[in-house]
Parts: C-alpha cells; sequence; structure tokens
C-alpha cells in the first residue's frame, strides 16, 4: 500500500509539474505575442556625401563587405567617372540579390545616370541557406538604406529610388525618411497576406521571440546568390522595419518628394491593405503620393523585375517602371492604371 500511494504522489507530482510547464510556456506565449516590439531606433542616421570621390569611397565599402559572396550576388557600381543629373539607388528583395536588378541597372545606367545597386545584409553569401536570414536585423536594413541614399547622394544631382518587395519596404522607409527627390515603391512586403494589421503585429511579435525557423527551398545551380527558402525571425524583422514605417508615417509627413507606388493586381504575396493604408497616411499628411495598378489580365508574378523569373514579363513591366522612375505616368495600354493621383495639399 505504501508502495502504491508513493507512486500516485509521483504521478500527482509529474502531473502538477507538467501543468506548471504548459501554464508557464502559454504566459510567455501570449506575452510574446502581446508585449509590443520596440521601433524607436529605426529612424534614420543620414550622412550624406557631397562630391563624387567620396561616394565613391563609401560604394567601395560596401564591395569590400562581398568577399564571401556567391558568384553573381555582389553590389552593383555603375558609373560614369563623375556626378551625373541622377543616380538611381536600387534595392532588391528577400532572399534574392543585386543581380536581380542588373539588367535594369545597365538601361539606367545606359541613359546616362549613375546606378547603385547594394547587396542587402545576409544576402547572396556563398554556401549559405534560407537559416542565414534568421540574423537578419531590422537595424542592419535601416543602417543599409541610409548608405546607400549616403552614396548617391555624392553620385548624382538629384537621388531616385526603386525597391521592391523587401527592397520595397526599405524604399518605403527612404520615402518617409529622407529627403529625396523620388521613390518608386514596387510590391512592398509590409504585411503578410490577407492578414490585418493587428493579426499580424502579433505574429510579428511571436517571429521575433520564437526561437527561429528556417524552410530551406531547392537548391538552383544557375542561381548560387540566392537562398532559397524562409526564415521566421528574417521574416519578422521584415514586418518590424514596416512597423517603424507606419508608425511613423502616423505622425509625420514623408520626407521624400515625389512617392510612387506600383501595386500588381495578381500578387498573392503582399497584404495590399497595409500598402493602402500607408499610401492613405502618405496622401493626408500632405505627401505627394501616385499610385499604380498592373492589371490582373497580365497574370504576372510577384517579382516583376527579375528577368530570371519563370513566369515573368519584363518586356511588359520594364517600360512601366522606367516611366515611373523618370517621372512620367504610364500609359494605359501598358496594362497600368492610376489608382491615386498625386496631391498637394
Amino acid at each position: 500500500m505504501v508502495r502504491a500511494h508513493r507512486s500516485l504522489d509521483l504521478i500527482e507530482s509529474i502531473r502538477l509539474s507538467a501543468l506548471w510547464i504548459l501554464s508557464a510556456a502559454l504566459l510567455y506565449l501570449v506575452w510574446a505575442a502581446v508585449w509590443s516590439t520596440s521601433v524607436r531606433t529605426l529612424g534614420s542616421h543620414p550622412n550624406p556625401t557631397r562630391d563624387y570621390e567620396s561616394a565613391m569611397k563609401l560604394a567601395e565599402a560596401f564591395q569590400h563587405t562581398d568577399t564571401a559572396v556567391a558568384a553573381g550576388g555582389e553590389s552593383i557600381v555603375l558609373v560614369h567617372g563623375h556626378r551625373t543629373p541622377r543616380a538611381f539607388v536600387l534595392f532588391h528583395g528577400l532572399t534574392n540579390s543585386p543581380r536581380q536588378f542588373k539588367r535594369l541597372a545597365a538601361i539606367l545606367y545606359d541613359s546616362g545616370d549613375n546606378v547603385f545597386v547594394p547587396r542587402l545584409p545576409r544576402h547572396a553569401l556563398r554556401g549559405a541557406t534560407s537559416s542565414e536570414l534568421g540574423r537578419l536585423t531590422a537595424e542592419s536594413l535601416r543602417n543599409a538604406a541610409d548608405a546607400a541614399i549616403d552614396v548617391a547622394s555624392g553620385l548624382g544631382d538629384t537621388v531616385v529610388v526603386l525597391g521592391l518587395s523587401l527592397g520595397g519596404d526599405m524604399a518605403a522607409w527612404a520615402a518617409q525618411f529622407r529627403p529625396v527627390s523620388r521613390v518608386v515603391i514596387v510590391a512592398p512586403a509590409l504585411g503578410l497576406t490577407h492578414m490585418s494589421t493587428a493579426v499580424e503585429t502579433l505574429i510579428m511579435n511571436l517571429m521575433l521571440r520564437l526561437p527561429n525557423y528556417s524552410r530551406k527551398g531547392g537548391a538552383n545551380a544557375l542561381r548560387p546568390d540566392r537562398e532559397l527558402g524562409w526564415s521566421t525571425r528574417g521574416v519578422g524583422q521584415m514586418l518590424r522595419l514596416s512597423a517603424a514605417i507606419r508608425r511613423a508615417a502616423d505622425n509625420h509627413p514623408p520626407a521624400a518628394r515625389d512617392i510612387r507606388v506600383l501595386v500588381n493586381a495578381n500578387d498573392r504575396t503582399v497584404n495590399r491593405h497595409a500598402i493602402d493604408e500607408l499610401v492613405e497616411h502618405w496622401s493626408a499628411a500632405g505627401g505627394h503620393v501616385s499610385m499604380f495598378e498592373l492589371a490582373d489580365t497580365l497574370r504576372l508574378p510577384h517579382d516583376i523585375v527579375d528577368p530570371d523569373e519563370l513566369t515573368g514579363n519584363t518586356r511588359v513591366t520594364y517600360p512601366v517602371i522606367l516611366s515611373l522612375l523618370y517621372g512620367s505616368t504610364p500609359p494605359a495600354s501598358l496594362g497600368v492604371r492610376v489608382i491615386r493621383p498625386s496631391q498637394h495639399h
């Protein structure tokens, strides 16, 4: 009987311990989801270069970080040996590399402008997998955006910024915080598909506080510069940067003089509501914002820039993007419509 009582006591002790552990885990999950994530450190720290020579020194510093980069993943610096009327900065997407913009950068360069395509932190590293993106931080993305615009400030009389997806978030950050001439934001990954801002915030908090989970994609021998797959921590940090943009836009007008947002009606990757909401806030604050949409009938993928995208069609999208970069309105014949015209308040 004594032995039976001891066994029952042991079972009861284990049960109570398990309940305590489960309760503590649930409390931690609730705390991790609802406790606000700080974005106060994600404002701009500008230090623009004043001349071509200092701009090139800073651009070379970017290139010096490319020693461990896979072939084709290096930062792109296309310059004419002197300051030009315009300097373009192009920000690539998550898991991609500057190669995504290689062809478009060449077109801009051939038109007589200087072009800088920085490799984003933790991207295109030789032999790396998607788990490397788990070490990405919103601060490092902010630093890369700040420094790239600092470079362009010395490369051209005016600075024009373009970004796609994660790069679109960085372009949106530039539009909010840096007084550049023009920003073209393409399919920014400001939120997760079909989720409200409130739910997305809870998910972001969990992604940032729980252990990182990475899912690897199949290797592509033709694109060793890409980390195929995804990382919860990396996505969380991307969402944290977008949260910083949205919170700043709630209280301050955008710094950029001309903002152009391009979305794709067939895009099922990004949260359209989050994009519309940011455009509304910028417009209400007095920003000069215009928004354009590529038709669903074009059946374009999320990545409308990379020539290597199998379902893409750059013959359709490049004329639209170039038109926006140069400050004109693309004609409806290109399959794009104006959703929101520029407004001056």
